[in-house]
């Protein structure tokens, strides 16, 4: 991945992670999220082709024994369109510190284009009387950002701004041998 663009989407990410920690800082009784929650990470997700090149990457790093779980659990998941993902172990998250920017907003007040309501996840935020707009992530700005990142990767790489499942790509990286 091109450097200007992996440091654009490195500031996505801190800017959705300072984000949510604003919201959490504020709303700390209402949020449920934490270690070991993962209902949010039991999704097929479709992710840029750019995003997913910087999870395959990162996780190229794990340990064999990883990468041959990994591996395993994609081919367990081929065909199947509800699934966890294929990162996800009861320990956590392998990839935590490299997740794209749609598992870090998981859990917090969302405005989806289209919809006609914040999107919150069920978990939290049970039963409260109001929400201040600014804790409320607005993800028109959030994608129009990684949509311009997509097309720039795509002048890069073939596919760069195809949107790709997740347990796909990593079908073609790893197998159930650590590969």
């Amino acid at each position: 991945m091109d450097a200007a663009l992996l440091a654009t989407y490195l500031q996505l990410q801190q800017k959705v992670d300072a984000f949510l920690a604003r919201v959490q800082g504020r709303y700390p009784e209402w949020i449920r999220c934490q270690a070991g929650c993962n209902d949010c990470c039991r999704r097929d997700l479709t992710l840029f082709s750019f995003e997913v090149e910087r999870m395959v990457g990162f996780a190229r790093g794990l340990p064999a024994e990883d990468r041959a779980r990994i591996g395993a659990r994609a081919q367990g998941y081929t065909g199947q369109e509800d699934h966890p993902c294929v990162f996800l172990e009861e320990r956590g998250c392998l990839i935590y510190e490299a997740r794209p920017v749609i598992c870090r907003s998981h859990g917090i007040p969302l405005l989806v284009p289209g919809e006609a309501s914040i999107s919150i996840c069920p978990l939290n935020f049970k039963g409260i009387k109001g929400l201040k707009g600014d804790c409320v992530l607005d993800l028109s700005p959030v994608n129009a950002i990684l949509s311009a990142l997509a097309h720039q990767a795509a002048g890069q790489t073939p596919n760069g701004s195809e949107r790709v499942r997740v347990v796909d790509a990593v079908l073609g990286t790893f197998d159930a041998v650590g590969g």
